[in-house]
């Protein structure tokens, strides 16, 4: 077995998707695989990430979901680290390691990992990978509460109250099964969106994916669950580092750690968008 690996091409995805559907999870279908090579937000210099390739046949591959975004005043690029697979035969032959050091070769970009496994942990801790996060606060809905905040919802409602950025994100995820909400208080307002998933005992996680003021959010946590949050066992989860100070909030371990490596950037910077998660509806973990 004569093996290559070099950066995926048009003419893999076919392969790539193809691989992944049969021997990483039948239940996302081709289609749903296919975007993470062609999504709508792809700079046009970006690449799809790397594939290991036997002659014609693609026998592994390491996804790569790129976004350039506005950070601080200047625009950063990102890199989710997602879908990495090899087949079994071609394991232990240094094929795993060279996708890997092929994929973070650019230390100008911003890389994320917020899928890891415990193997995948290691191998990224490794190449310079810390932690983003490995605990997140937990809010309930109140039954009894008097707190309500001002809440608009859903992408056509909310736009028209967005500046340039905000429009562009909004637009980016719009057909992403995400809740887009806007809340307003004491002459403040907050863009948020979150993630609705079931977890565990049928516990409907609102997991925040993104947020433009965390000061909102730490004055007004509490009344964004009894706001938004639908009775029974709903729960707003928020990252620790999306809240600027420590809040008496309920936490929660994450099972793995998330992880990143982006050295010029405060971790809170970092959120949950332009990644694997939202473009195969996966549950963020």
């Amino acid at each position: 077995m004569s093996v290559a690996v070099r950066p995926a091409a048009r003419e893999d995805i076919d392969g790539v998707c193809e691989l992944l559907h049969s021997h990483m999870s039948a239940k996302v279908s081709t289609e749903r695989w296919r975007r993470l090579l062609d999504y709508p937000w792809r700079p046009i210099d970006a690449g799809r990430g790397c594939v290991a390739v036997d002659g014609d046949r693609v026998v592994g591959f390491l996804g790569l979901v790129y976004a350039d975004r506005p950070i601080g005043g200047r625009i950063e690029r990102f890199c989710n680290i997602c879908a990495w697979y090899l087949l079994r035969e071609y394991r232990g032959r240094g094929v795993g390691g060279e996708m890997q050091r092929a994929s973070i070769a650019d230390e100008r970009l911003n890389y994320t990992l917020v899928t890891a496994t415990a193997a995948t942990d290691r191998a990224f801790r490794g190449c310079g990978f810390q932690v983003l996060d490995d605990e997140r606060y937990i809010l309930r809905r109140r039954e009894q509460s008097a707190a309500r905040l001002e809440w608009l919802e859903g992408p056509d409602t909310i736009e028209p109250h967005l500046g340039p950025n905000e429009r562009t994100i909004l637009q980016d995820h719009r057909d992403c099964k995400l809740r887009h909400m806007l809340f307003r208080a004491d002459g403040r307002s907050c863009f948020m969106i979150v993630q609705p998933r079931k977890q565990g005992d049928d516990v409907n996680y609102h997991q925040v994916m993104y947020l433009t003021d965390p000061g909102f959010l730490a004055a007004h946590g509490q009344a964004i669950a009894d706001t938004a949050l639908e009775p029974g066992k709903a729960v707003l989860a928020i990252d620790r580092r999306f809240v600027p100070e420590p809040m008496p909030w309920e936490r929660e371990p994450l099972r793995q750690p998330r992880l990143f490596r982006a050295p010029r950037l405060d971790p809170a910077t970092v959120d949950h968008l332009y990644n694997e998660i939202v473009l195969l509806d996966l549950k963020l973990p």
